[in-house]
């Protein structure tokens, strides 16, 4: 480098330097210049039409989901929903006879399982499709929840089916059991006092009534199966009579034990008369000859005697088997069988009548019956619907509805950007 007349001279390679390093400050301005322009084109326009849009978005689902809803709530139940009155019955099952406490029922207090059982089956009735066919044959159900007076939400279609009628019916409905007691509560509501009376009336007539069919089918059950036991226990003892009687026939004696004892009672005498016979023949033949007449007349005596026991012992012990000769201790044991069969027949029959009478006595009582003890009374004040409350939960719900759709947009948008 060298000085002339105060100019700097450069040398070339310097020069080429200077010229590299200004190209490159003057291509980093305008990079920085051009990101600059469009940051601020982005940022500016693009940003505030985005952000609108999303308030816009914030605004109409607000709108959308809580407060055009919350507002047809309002309008409904403050100008428009029909007021319903309630009528209330309260009653127990209870047995005709004091119940037996089961060991469940010492331990807990819970009534017994039958009075469950049966309380279960009145209330699962009074939701049934039967218990509505019942209504409405009698009280014209179906009617009173169709009136033209009734809003159109909470009025119901009379050309309907049935099932939908059943839904209907199990929202206008609520039967609760109070433990340990059992106590059933039945509240039924209605578009007037009236009509809310007239159907918790005849829901209890509807219970009775079913409460009373199930007496008579028990009733009936008990007594006509003990009439059937009765029925074979007679058949079964005029088959052993039969059977007794033909024995006795075939075998020509009315009572084997009597006759067992007459022929014991025939060797015993004979016995004793041989023994006489013996005595006296012994103490005669010191004296007299065996062929004298008189001795020969006692040794046939005796060997008829003789003849006569052996004979009566073959009645009682022996069968000969080649004359087919049948012994009293064979028919005794016949006679025997039969007689016992007789008395066993006789025994299940007492048995079988004297349970066909306690069933009659038992039929002539309610096994089972409806203790009402808190009857319907005519509505002064609609209880349903709780217009403030409904309104504010709808307010709420559909609140937590928009803040989960609104939490899924902003996650979306902020995934996006």
């Amino acid at each position: 480098m060298s000085e002339i007349g105060g100019d700097v001279r450069l040398s070339p390679r310097e020069r080429s330097q200077l010229v590299a390093q200004a190209l490159a400050e003057a291509a980093r301005r305008a990079r920085f210049s051009s990101r600059g322009r469009r940051a601020l084109r982005q940022g500016g326009y693009q940003a505030r039409s985005r952000q609108r849009f999303w308030r816009v978005c914030f605004l109409a689902t607000f709108a959308a989901i809580v407060v055009i809803p919350t507002l047809v709530a309002s309008v409904y139940y403050a100008f428009i929903a029909s007021d319903q009155y309630v009528s209330e019955s309260r009653f127990t099952l209870r047995t005709g006879t004091p119940p037996k406490i089961d060991s469940l029922s010492a331990m807990t207090g819970i009534p017994s399982m039958l009075i469950v059982q049966d309380t279960l089956i009145v209330t699962d009735f009074l939701y049934s499709r039967a218990l509505l066919e019942k209504l409405e044959k009698s009280i014209q159900l179906r009617e009173m929840f169709a009136r033209p007076e009734i809003d159109g939400w909470a009025r119901f279609d009379p050309d309907k089916p049935i099932e939908k009628f059943v839904k209907y019916w199990k929202s206008m409905i609520d039967v609760s059991i109070k433990m340990p007691a059992g106590i059933v509560v039945v509240t039924v509501r209605a578009f007037s006092p009236q009509d809310s009376l007239k159907i918790a009336n005849a829901l209890l007539e509807a219970s009775e009534s079913l409460v009373n069919d199930m007496n008579e089918r028990m009733q009936h059950d008990a007594v006509g199966l003990s009439l059937q036991e009765q029925k074979r226990a007679s058949d079964r003892l005029l088959e052993t009579r039969v059977a007794l009687e033909r024995a006795r026939n075939t075998e020509g004696m009315l009572n084997a034990e009597e006759t067992h004892k007459s022929i014991n009672e025939l060797i015993t005498g004979v016995q004793s008369g041989l023994l006489k016979l013996q005595q006296q023949y012994d103490s005669q033949i010191r004296f007299v000859a065996k062929t004298a007449p008189q001795m020969r007349t006692l040794q046939q005596r005796i060997d008829a005697a003789k003849e006569q026991i052996t004979a009566l012992k073959a009645q009682l012990t022996q069968n000969d088997e080649a004359q087919r000769t049948k012994t009293l201790s064979s028919t005794m044991s016949t006679l025997d069988y039969l007689e016992l069969e007789r008395k066993i027949a006789e025994r299940i029959y007492e048995g079988a009548t004297t349970a066909v009478e306690k069933a009659r006595l038992t039929s002539e009582s309610k096994l089972m019956y409806l203790n009402i003890y808190v009857t319907p009374v005519l509505a002064e004040e609609a209880r349903y619907p709780h217009r403030v409350v409904n309104t504010l939960l709808v307010f709420l719900s559909t609140l937590a509805i928009w803040g989960a759709v609104w939490g899924l947009l902003s996650m979306a948008r902020n995934h996006k950007a």
